[in-house]
Formats: structure tokens, C-alpha cells, sequence
């Protein structure tokens, strides 16, 4: 394996499985993987004693990376997204020690907990939209597209940024997510409507974009999002998440691009969608995931739909007999 066995391991790793994953997956694996492979070396500066080869990691290195987690201070939610991603690693080089200490020493490792993100309000998300409205050219053209793009039809970051011009149709004003997450393994293709108040933001977007081709001297190219300077790429996430930074700055509102996406399935739920048209709206398998993790149906909403389906005439009523004296009642002598 050579002077540096774990880092040899992770590229022959990412080089096995690159085409039975999306590339956005495996950036995020390779990202995650060599985030570990720094960590660990810090650790057996630490302990000398700890195995420079993955293969023969036993259970003192997987108690030292799970403590060197926890050191780092990241959440559960994120240790275990680390620890899955590893294990894939060790399995793939013929060593289950991952899955053999989960039966023999559940303790040791995190456990998952579940929780619903939290939805912006409307004010709340007026305000990240307002900001946007000073960008100037090209670039305040883009974000102003994104970030309201987001909002409104609840598309992952990497799903609008994949996106090709092709898959944006302002005839019926839908838009096909060709990239989902997961589309090389469990992931499927899905169409979204444009609703109304987006649509004059991508018109707007549209023909702007169109200047910008014409100064490249060309009619069209694949992304629909692209940087200034080369058309014929994608813009990429990082961009994204620096104006995302820069927008929390100017509304003074803390929101993620994953925020944006919970906000438009509680808005839609609000609004008396039904959950099962939610779920598929936000690409899910189930509405167990909906409701779990992204949005549900508040309790005054529900205590309102109770009040009016009991108001309704087809309800059956419940007719109270008159008793006018108490030797009238059963049971009494």
C-alpha cells in the first residue's frame, strides 16, 4: 500500500465505484474521505500504535476515529454520515469491523436522531428575497433566479445546478429535475411546476441570459446556469454557497439552501396541499420522510380541518334526550 496506505486505499475506493454514483456523490465521498485521511494522521501522531492500513484497522482505530469525531465537536447527524461513508471504504477492502463492533459494541457509536429542520416564515423569506434584488448583472441575475427558484419549487442545490436549459419549459412552465440525488442508484427524474410567482423572475432570467450567450457569440449551450466567463460549465455549488453567506448578511435572516426546501413543503402543506402531493413534490420515496424531516401539518391547521369537517351537514348528530326529573335517569331507584 505503499508509504501512505489510507490515502492510497481512498483513491483506489473512488476510483472503483465513481460510475455507479452521481458526481456530486462522489465529490461529497472523496471530501469526506480525505477529511479522514488528515484527521488520522493527527491521531497516530498522538498514538503511534494505531495501524497505518485500513485493511487491518481492528477495533482500537475505529474507537479512535469515533473519539476524534466527537473532538471535532461535528453533531450526530454528521458522525454518522462520516462513519457510513468509512465503512464503505473498509468493506470495499475486505475488512467488516465497522459492522462486526455495531452487533458486539452498540454503545460506542451514535445514534440517529431525527428531527425536523426548521422552516423560514414569510417574512422571513420576503426578506432573503429582497436582498437579492441589488446584485447587479449578470451574477444578480443568476442569484435572483436561484435563490427564488429554490424557494419556490423546492429543488435540492445540486438538482438547479445540473439543470440544462433543455429541462426549463416556460410552454407549460415546468421544470424536470434530470440530476436528482441519487439518480446513478435510487434516484428518479421528477417534473416540478414553475407556480406564478416565479415565472416572471425566469423570464426575466431567460433573456438575460440570452445577452450573454450573444457576447460569447453563441445561440445556446447546455447549463442553464452558467458562469459569465464559460457558458459551456456549470455554475458551481461553491458559488452558490458564497452567495448564500453574502444574502444572510444583507437580510440579517440564518437560512440554508436545504431551509429553503422544507419552507416551500410547509408552505404548500399550509396552503391545504395534501402530504402525498408534497412528498412527491420533494422527491420522496415515502411521506414518512416528508413528515419527519421537512414539514407537518401545524396543530391550529389541524384543530381547524377537525372543527369544520365536524360543521359539515353530512356529519350524523347526536340528539340529546330531554330529562326533566332525576327518577327519570337509568340506574336510578
Amino acid at each position: 500500500m505503499g508509504r501512505y496506505p489510507l490515502r492510497t486505499a481512498i483513491g483506489r475506493y473512488m476510483n472503483a465505484t465513481k460510475d455507479y454514483y452521481s458526481p456530486a456523490t462522489i465529490a461529497n465521498k472523496r471530501c469526506v474521505l480525505e477529511r479522514l485521511d488528515r484527521e488520522y494522521s493527527r491521531l497516530r501522531e498522538d498514538d503511534p500504535g494505531l495501524s497505518p492500513d485500513p485493511a487491518k484497522w481492528g477495533e482500537t482505530e475505529i474507537v479512535a476515529v469515533l473519539l476524534g469525531m466527537r473532538g471535532r465537536g461535528i453533531n450526530h447527524s454528521s458522525q454518522l454520515t462520516e462513519l457510513r461513508v468509512l465503512n464503505g471504504l473498509l468493506k470495499f477492502l475486505g475488512n467488516p469491523i465497522v459492522d462486526t463492533m455495531k452487533v458486539r459494541m452498540p454503545h460506542v457509536f451514535p445514534k440517529a436522531v431525527y428531527q425536523r429542520g426548521s422552516s423560514l416564515t414569510q417574512q422571513q423569506l420576503s426578506a432573503v428575497l429582497r436582498s437579492t434584488e441589488n446584485a447587479k448583472g449578470w451574477k444578480g441575475e443568476y442569484v435572483r433566479f436561484l435563490f427564488a427558484t429554490y424557494a419556490f419549487t423546492g429543488l435540492r442545490s445540486n438538482e438547479l445546478l445540473m439543470a440544462n436549459r433543455q429541462d426549463l419549459n416556460e410552454m407549460n412552465w415546468t421544470l424536470r429535475v434530470s440530476h436528482p440525488k441519487g439518480e446513478r442508484t435510487y434516484g428518479e427524474q421528477r417534473v416540478v411546476p414553475i407556480p406564478e410567482p416565479l415565472r416572471p423572475i425566469v423570464l426575466k432570467f431567460l433573456k438575460a441570459r440570452e445577452l450573454v450567450l450573444a457576447k460569447h457569440g453563441m445561440l445556446e449551450t447546455g447549463p442553464l446556469v452558467f458562469p459569465e466567463r464559460e457558458p459551456t460549465k456549470h455554475l458551481h455549488r461553491c458559488t452558490v454557497k458564497h452567495w448564500k453567506d453574502e444574502l444572510e448578511k444583507k437580510s440579517g435572516v440564518k437560512f440554508t439552501i436545504h431551509g429553503l426546501r422544507r419552507t416551500y413543503g410547509q408552505m404548500l402543506l399550509d396552503k391545504g396541499v395534501p402530504i402525498e402531493a408534497v412528498s412527491l413534490a420533494l422527491g420522496h420515496a415515502s411521506t414518512f420522510t416528508t413528515e419527519r424531516h421537512y414539514c407537518r401539518k401545524n396543530a391550529d391547521s389541524a384543530r381547524l380541518e377537525i372543527n369544520r369537517a365536524f360543521e359539515r351537514p353530512a356529519m350524523p348528530t347526536v340528539n340529546s334526550p330531554k330529562i326533566e326529573r332525576k327518577d327519570e335517569l337509568p340506574g336510578y331507584a
